[in-house]
C-alpha cells in the first residue's frame, strides 16, 4: 500500500467533490440564503419560513446580484410566504432582487386560475407622493425602490403572527387541524350562507370558484389528508390555503346565524365558527400577509358580528379590514394595474363590498367612514339602466358617503339634500323591473331582492331627510323643508310596511342587523315625530312591528339573560313596548293640558309656551337615555 501523503491537487479535487455533494443536498432557496437544508421535500427550513411550495432542487440559477450590506437577513423570507399567487401578494413586504425568478407552484390546495406576471409579484403599493413611488419612476427595473422599502422600514419582518403560541410548522399544523370544519358542518351551514346571507351581501368575489375550492377541501378531508395532527400536508399548510380555510369558516359562521337551529344553540355555534375563523386568520399571519381571502374573511366576520348585535365591535373591526384592503392596493386603479385582468375584476368587487360595509354601518352611527368617494364611481361599473340589486346597493353607498360629507357642514342647507335625493330617485328608476314593482317579480328570489332594496332605499331617503325632521315647522315655512319632511314620512312608513312584507316570506330581515335597525329606527321616529305619532296608520304600523318581534321571543323562556340570546331579546321587546306606551300616555297628557289651557284662555291673550307646547313642537327633546343600553346605535330623532 502506498502511504505517500496526497499532494495539494488531490486535496483540492476531494474538496471540490465534497462541496458538490453538499450543494446537491440543499434546495435552491437554502443555497441562495446559505442556510442549513435537510434535503427533504419540502425541507424543514422552507417549511419553517412558510413557503414549502418553492422548495425545489436542480434549479438552474441566474447570476446573483450584489447585495447591499444594509439588507436585513430575513428580507427574502418575508417575500416567500405566499408563493406565486397574487391572492397572497402583500405590498407591505420587501421583495428582493431575485423576486423575478419563477417560483414552483404548489400542486394541491385551492389555487387561483390566474397567475400574476413578473411586475405584479414584486409590486409594492404606495402613494404617488411617497419616496418609493418617486424612486420607482426613476428606476423602471424597481431595484432601487425595493431597496428603499427595506431601508425605510416600510415592510413587515415577522415570519409568523406574533400573538399566538404556534412557532414551529408542526405546532402551526396541529393548531390548524384542531379548527378545521368537518364534512357535515360544511355541507349544512354553507347552504344556509348561500341562500340567506350571500344574495343580500355578496362579499365572496368569486362564489363559483369558492364552491369548487370547497369540493377540493372535502375531497382532501375525506382522504384523511387533513386529519393527522402529526403529519403536515404540504398542500394545505401554505398561507393561502390557511386563508381559504378561514374564509370557509367565516361563511359557516354566517350560515349558522341564518340556520334553522334554535337559540342559544344557533348563537353558540355561530360564535364557535367565528372563533375558529379568527384563529385561522392568525395562523395565516393576516396582519403581515394580507390577501383577498383575508379581507373577505374579515368582512364576513364583521357582518356576522353585526347580525349578532355587536355592531360597535363590527365597526371597529372594519377599520382594520379597510386598512388591509388599502395595503394591497384595492382602493385605487393604480394599486392593481399590475394584476391579471381576471384578478382586477375581483379586486374591484371586493373593494366595492368594503365600501358597502363601511358606509352603511358608519351612517347608522353617524361616525366618519374610513373609505372615501374619491376615485370611486359606481356609475363607471354599471349600465345607466336595467341596474341589478348589487349595482343599486353600491350606488346607495355612494349616496351615503355624500350624506356624511354634508353632515360636516356647520349649517344645514336643504338644496344639497334635495339634489342628492333627486339623483337617488333617477338612479333607482333605472333598476330592473322586478326591483321597481313586485308585480314584475317572477320567483321568490326576485321578491326578496325587491323587498331588501326597498328597505335600504327607505333608509337612505330617511337619512337624507333627517335634518328636516329635526327642524320644527314653526321655525321655517320653506317649501324645501316641507318636501324633505314629506319624503321622510313616506320613507318611514315604507320601511315598516316593507319589513312586515319581507318577514312574511323569509327569516332574513329578522336576522339581518341593518334591516332590524332600519325598521326599529323608523318605528321610534314614527312614535316621536309630531307629524306621525298621532297618525292612525303609523300607530297601526307600530303595533304590527312590535307584534312581529314579540312573536319571535315567545318561546316560553326568558332568554334575555342568556349569554347566547338573540340580540333583540325579550328585554328589548319590553323596552320597545314601554316606549310606545309612555309616548302614548305623554301625548294624552299633553293634549289634556292643552285642552284645559284653551278652555281657561282669556280671549286675546298669548298662549303660555311653557305649558305643554314644547313637547308637541319639539318631541325630539324627550329624554330617551334610559333606552340607550337597550338600543345601541339607534337615532331617537
Amino acid at each position: 500500500m502506498d502511504n505517500a501523503p496526497p499532494n495539494s491537487q488531490e486535496i483540492d479535487r476531494v474538496l471540490r467533490l465534497k462541496r458538490k455533494q453538499r450543494e446537491s443536498k440543499a434546495c435552491y432557496p437554502c443555497r441562495q440564503r446559505k442556510v442549513k437544508c435537510d434535503g427533504e421535500q419540502p425541507c424543514r427550513t422552507c417549511a419553517k419560513r412558510d413557503h414549502p411550495q418553492i422548495c425545489a432542487y436542480n434549479v438552474e440559477g441566474t447570476p446573483a446580484r450584489k447585495r447591499t450590506s444594509i439588507q436585513p437577513r430575513d428580507r427574502n423570507a418575508s417575500r416567500g410566504s405566499q408563493g406565486n399567487d397574487i391572492l397572497s401578494t402583500s405590498p407591505t413586504r420587501s421583495v428582493s432582487a431575485d423576486a423575478s425568478r419563477p417560483l414552483a407552484s404548489s400542486p394541491g390546495g385551492p389555487r387561483s386560475s390566474a397567475q400574476p406576471n413578473q411586475e405584479s409579484s414584486s409590486y409594492v403599493f404606495s402613494g404617488d407622493n411617497s419616496l418609493v413611488s418617486m424612486l420607482r419612476q426613476q428606476d423602471p427595473d424597481g431595484t432601487m425602490a425595493r431597496e428603499a422599502t427595506s431601508v425605510l422600514g416600510l415592510h413587515n419582518t415577522y415570519m409568523s403572527y406574533p400573538f399566538i403560541e404556534s412557532k414551529t410548522p408542526q405546532d402551526r399544523w396541529a393548531a390548524l387541524v384542531d379548527i378545521l370544519p368537518h364534512r357535515d358542518e360544511v355541507l349544512k351551514y354553507f347552504h344556509f350562507y348561500r341562500i340567506s346571507a350571500y344574495p343580500f351581501n355578496p362579499i365572496l368575489v368569486d362564489v363559483d370558484k369558492f364552491e369548487s375550492d370547497i369540493c377540493v377541501y372535502l375531497a382532501a378531508y375525506a382522504s384523511g389528508e387533513l386529519c393527522d395532527r402529526s403529519k403536515i400536508s404540504d398542500h394545505w399548510a401554505s398561507g393561502r390555503s390557511v386563508g381559504h380555510i378561514s374564509l370557509l369558516l367565516a361563511t359557516l359562521a354566517a350560515g349558522a346565524h341564518f340556520s334553522d337551529l334554535e337559540n342559544p344553540q344557533r348563537s353558540e355555534l355561530c360564535q364557535d365558527f367565528a372563533r375558529r375563523s379568527f384563529q385561522a386568520l392568525r395562523l395565516a399571519n393576516f396582519l403581515f400577509r394580507p390577501s383577498l381571502e383575508v379581507v373577505q374573511s374579515l368582512l364576513i366576520l364583521g357582518n356576522t358580528l353585526q347580525n349578532n348585535g355587536q355592531s360597535d365591535s363590527a365597526w371597529a373591526l372594519l377599520g382594520t379590514t379597510v386598512r388591509l384592503a388599502q395595503t394591497i392596493g384595492l382602493h385605487t386603479e393604480r394599486g392593481i394595474r399590475h394584476w391579471p385582468e381576471q384578478m382586477k375584476f375581483k379586486a374591484k368587487s371586493l373593494w366595492s363590498m368594503t365600501v358597502w360595509q363601511d358606509t352603511l354601518l358608519s351612517l347608522c352611527y353617524d361616525r366618519p367612514p374610513i373609505v372615501s368617494s374619491r376615485g370611486w364611481n359606481p356609475k363607471a361599473v354599471s349600465a345607466p339602466s336595467n341596474l341589478s340589486y348589487v349595482n343599486l346597493m353600491h350606488y346607495i353607498c355612494w349616496i351615503a358617503l355624500k350624506v356624511m360629507q354634508l353632515d360636516e357642514t356647520p349649517e344645514f342647507e336643504p338644496t344639497e339634500n334635495l339634489s342628492l335625493l333627486a339623483e337617488l330617485d333617477r338612479t333607482y328608476n333605472g333598476a330592473q323591473p322586478h326591483l321597481l314593482q313586485r308585480e314584475a317579480c317572477k320567483n321568490l328570489q326576485q321578491h326578496l331582492e325587491h323587498l331588501a332594496l326597498q328597505m335600504h332605499f327607505s333608509f337612505a331617503v330617511s337619512a337624507l331627510c333627517r335634518p328636516a325632521i329635526r327642524s320644527s315647522p314653526h321655525i321655517t315655512q320653506d317649501t324645501r323643508y316641507a318636501t324633505l319632511r314629506s319624503r321622510a314620512k313616506q320613507s318611514l312608513i315604507m320601511a315598516s310596511n316593507t319589513f312586515l312584507a319581507f318577514q312574511a316570506l323569509s327569516i332574513v330581515p329578522l336576522r339581518t342587523w341593518s334591516m332590524v335597525h332600519t325598521v326599529l329606527s323608523s318605528t321610534l321616529l314614527l312614535c316621536t315625530w309630531q307629524e306621525t305619532r298621532d297618525d292612525p296608520e303609523c300607530r297601526d304600523l307600530q303595533q304590527k312591528v312590535i307584534e312581529v318581534f314579540s312573536a319571535g321571543n315567545t318561546s316560553g323562556k326568558d332568554t334575555g339573560s342568556s349569554e347566547y340570546s338573540q340580540w333583540l331579546s325579550a328585554r328589548h321587546i319590553r323596552a320597545l313596548i314601554t316606549l310606545r306606551q309612555s309616548l302614548r300616555q305623554r301625548t294624552t297628557q299633553v293634549t289634556a293640558m292643552n285642552t284645559v289651557q284653551n278652555q281657561n284662555q282669556v280671549p286675546g291673550s298669548i298662549p303660555n309656551p311653557e305649558v305643554g307646547n314644547v313637547p308637541q313642537d319639539m318631541p325630539w327633546m324627550c329624554d330617551f337615555s334610559m333606552y340607550n343600553d337597550l338600543f345601541p346605535g339607534l337615532d331617537y330623532g
